[in-house]
C-alpha cells in the first residue's frame, strides 16, 4: 500500500477539527490510521471514545505510544498496532481518522468500503477521498504558518458495503 504521508504530528490547532466533525461517545471504537506518536488516539479518549486504536508502521512510534498509554493508565482503552493498515481488520470501527496522501487514499478506499459498517464516520485531513461526497468539512490553519488544512467527514452508506 502506498505511504500515507511522512510523519508530521497533528498540529494542536487541528485536533479539535476531528472531534467537531465526528463527536464521540463511550460506544465509539476509533481507529487512527498512521497514528504516529498516538496523540489522536489519546485525544479521542479525552473526547469521549470508549476505545481508540492506533495503527502505525514505525516501531519507535508504537513503542513510545504504548509507554504513554501505560503511564496514563489507558492500556485497557488505548491500543497500538505495529502493522500496515492493509493488514488490520477495521470491522469494529465506528470512527476512522486518517491523513492520507492521494495515492494512499485511492488504495485505502476499497478497503474502507468493504470493511466499514454503514454509519461509520471517516474523517480525513487534507486530501479528499476520490469519488466520495463529504457530509461536512472543516478548515484549520496554523497560527504561525499560512497553511490551511481541510478536513472531510464521510459517513459510510449501506450501499457501499455490498448490501
Amino acid at each position: 500500500m502506498p505511504s500515507f504521508v511522512r510523519f508530521v504530528p497533528t498540529h494542536p490547532d487541528h485536533v479539535d477539527a476531528f472531534f467537531e466533525l465526528a463527536p464521540l461517545s463511550p460506544s465509539d471504537v476509533v481507529y487512527d490510521l498512521g497514528s504516529g506518536d498516538g496523540r489522536l488516539v489519546f485525544a479521542a479518549l479525552e473526547w469521549g471514545a470508549g476505545k481508540a486504536i492506533g495503527v502505525e508502521l514505525d516501531p519507535e512510534h508504537v513503542r513510545r505510544a504504548r509507554k504513554t498509554a501505560r503511564s496514563r493508565g489507558l492500556q485497557e482503552r488505548a491500543a497500538f498496532l505495529q502493522r500496515d493498515v492493509s493488514e488490520v481488520d477495521l470491522a469494529d470501527a465506528t470512527v476512522v481518522f486518517c491523513y492520507l496522501s492521494p495515492p494512499a487514499s485511492a488504495a485505502l478506499k476499497s478497503k474502507l468500503e468493504l470493511e466499514l459498517k454503514p454509519g461509520t464516520r471517516v474523517v480525513v485531513e487534507s486530501f479528499p477521498v476520490p469519488g466520495w461526497e463529504a457530509a461536512r468539512t472543516a478548515r484549520r490553519g496554523y497560527s504561525d504558518y499560512y497553511e490551511v488544512n481541510e478536513f472531510y467527514l464521510y459517513i459510510m452508506p449501506a450501499s457501499v458495503r455490498g448490501g
